[in-house]
């Protein structure tokens, strides 16, 4: 279509070019009234059939512009939707691999530090609890071998370095204690201080018994 605009604009410059030689070869042979009035109408009708073909043109170029433009957009919204596209497959192959893999490689990583604590926790818990069952009645002051707690892998700062100490804690004290461990709590001292020896890997525990002096108190004895 543009070759053809070309060639019509083309043909109007050579018209308007063979009019322009054709007066000018008219010279001073041009010299009545008669010849200039009807070279005047030449003139005109030349004028408007140079004006036609300009308008012509005009639209001819118009149209091409126009075509090709429309061409340029639809290139242009053709790429856009391919990029749209593009971006609903990879969302969509994001979100099946999501439902294939619910856990990412994160969240796999974190378990398995998680499962590694868990593990180092009960090897020091294990061995912590072999020390601990060697101890009798009779050493009390010997050191605890100390056991974490399950929850977070550390040690309680509540934990007793001896039985002794442990022997001095009070209802409230050994209370706080076995919750600290997460173990079941008791309203009884010596059920708490059974509960937490027992979890440590004490052999023996603490057997309530009466106290002469007092009908309120309780005495403690190892068994």
């Amino acid at each position: 279509m543009m070759r053809g605009t070309l060639a019509q604009l083309g043909n109007t410059f050579d018209s308007l070019h063979e009019t322009s030689e054709r007066v000018a070869g008219l010279g001073p042979v041009v010299d009545s009234a008669t010849q200039i009035q009807a070279l005047r109408r030449q003139m005109r009708a030349q004028d408007k059939r140079q004006e036609a073909r300009i308008g012509d043109v005009k639209h001819l170029v118009r149209d091409v512009l126009k075509d090709q433009i429309a061409e340029h957009m639809r290139v242009q919204i053709a790429e856009q939707i391919k990029e749209e596209l593009a971006s609903q497959v990879r969302a969509q192959v994001a979100a099946q691999l999501a439902e294939r893999l619910p856990t990412s490689l994160e969240q796999q990583t974190e378990e398995s530090k998680r499962q590694l604590a868990e593990v180092r926790c009960s090897l020091v818990n294990s061995e912590a609890r072999r020390a601990n069952a060697v101890l009798r009645a009779n050493n009390i002051e010997e050191p605890l071998a100390h056991v974490l707690r399950s929850k977070d892998g550390l040690a309680s700062d509540l934990f007793p370095k001896d039985l002794k100490a442990l022997f001095a804690y009070d209802g409230v004290a050994a209370k706080k204690l076995v919750e600290d461990y997460g173990l079941p709590v008791s309203d009884q001292r010596e059920k708490n201080l059974n509960r937490f020896m027992s979890h440590i890997g004490i052999p023996f525990h603490l057997i309530p018994v009466p106290v002469q002096d007092s009908a309120n108190a309780l005495g403690v004895t190892l068994g």
